[in-house]
């Protein structure tokens, strides 16, 4: 007997078809006109009201150095946290130290600067109501970037669950022989992810005009597999529109001794996450001396870790800057969008670059280049 799999479940199917109207009526309402959805004929002859730019974003002045003092202020006061992501305590407090260390030492901006440039960015933090509008303004925005964080995984739950029994730290359950290595998503990870998948089908389709033109995904599992199931209908076997799908190596941390940041081989990814493009990933592991290699680093310092990192999405920023799509969906990680929003993009506003994102959360910015 042949057994097939449909390539879409018919439950999302149904749910985006449905929402799609809840979007272009929620864009109809923001900009005070009727929903172009409405079967009922207008006969009103009161013109539309047309779209106003944003008059707070200004298109023409990109700062060259970084917005904040940070050494005026303390890293938890600056860099906010997730409350449940006690790890990510000394990661933030370690970035903060970077960043001050940025704006005091010239030693640190020639060693990140010390093969390229950087690039400046100007990102307005808009809902996806604004971002349906941005995409059409291209004076004012060059790129749209859709940022997300994984939901939650299993090692978050095998951390929690360790030291609450054992009354130790996440470093010595890190070394526990039944450490999830590379871990996919828990079943409240996946529901997390259903819920940003009801944004996705209402906010990005024809109808909004909102649409990913280049998904951008970690090596780490939990990230692609986040990704797949918040935007059902644009999976690389699932797009109408042929909507690329690539993993870039530079989107993560650097494992730095952590199991859930080892990388799986690229066989064990490509059977798992067909359609996605693993060709950036490839070269990374023949540099790096395959995946033992990169998994295998010696340990840093953690400070050092993170002018690493800021190096790493600085070169992010100019990667995308290249290409030619402008709707780019990214899903990473805690710590990578927490530099590429406070380090590598002028924020604004500049409190909300700072936050740390939460597990499963979604931001939509808007970009302009200098």
């Amino acid at each position: 007997m042949m057994t097939y799999f449909s390539r879409q479940p018919t439950a999302l199917l149904l749910r985006g078809i449905q929402a799609r109207s809840q979007g272009t009526a929620a864009i109809a309402r923001h900009a005070n006109e009727p929903s172009i959805t409405s079967t009922t004929a207008n006969t009103s002859t009161t013109p539309k009201k047309p779209y106003l730019k944003p008059t707070h974003f200004n298109s023409t002045i990109y700062p060259k150095t970084p917005i904040s003092d940070f050494s005026s202020a303390a890293p938890s006061s600056k860099l906010k946290r997730d409350d449940g992501d006690y790890y990510f305590e000394a990661h933030s407090e370690a970035l903060f130290s970077a960043l001050v260390d940025l704006q005091q030492q010239e030693q640190i901006t020639n060693k990140i600067e010390e093969e390229k440039p950087r690039n400046y960015a100007t990102a307005r933090d808009m809902d996806l109501v604004e971002a349906s509008y941005a995409v059409r303004d291209h004076e004012s925005y060059d790129k749209i970037l859709i940022l997300m964080r994984h939901g939650e995984a299993k090692h978050n739950v095998f951390e929690r669950r360790y030291a609450r029994e054992n009354g130790t730290t996440m470093e010595e359950a890190n070394v526990h022989d039944d450490y999830p290595v590379d871990p996919m998503l828990t079943g409240k990870g996946c529901g997390q992810m259903l819920d940003l998948s009801r944004r996705t089908a209402t906010f990005f389709n024809n109808d909004t005009g909102l649409q990913p033109d280049l998904v951008v995904v970690s090596p780490l599992r939990r990230a692609i597999q986040s990704a797949h199931i918040a935007f059902p209908t644009h999976t690389a076997l699932t797009s109408l529109t042929n909507t690329p799908w690539v993993c870039h190596p530079g989107c993560m941390e650097q494992a730095n001794g952590n199991k859930s940041e080892f990388v799986s081989s690229s066989s064990e990814l490509e059977e798992m996450f067909p359609g996605v493009d693993f060709a950036m990933f490839n070269e990374s592991l023949v540099d790096n001396g395959d995946v033992d290699g990169v998994n295998g680093r010696e340990m840093v310092p953690l400070f050092e870790s993170k002018i690493d990192l800021m190096g790493r999405t600085d070169e992010f920023l100019r990667w995308i800057k290249e290409r030619e799509e402008r709707v780019i969906v990214v899903s990473s990680h805690a710590t990578w969008l927490q530099s590429l929003c406070a380090f590598s993009l002028q924020y604004e506003p500049e409190s909300k670059g700072l936050e740390m994102f939460k597990k499963g959360e979604m931001r939509s910015v808007g970009l302009k280049f200098d």
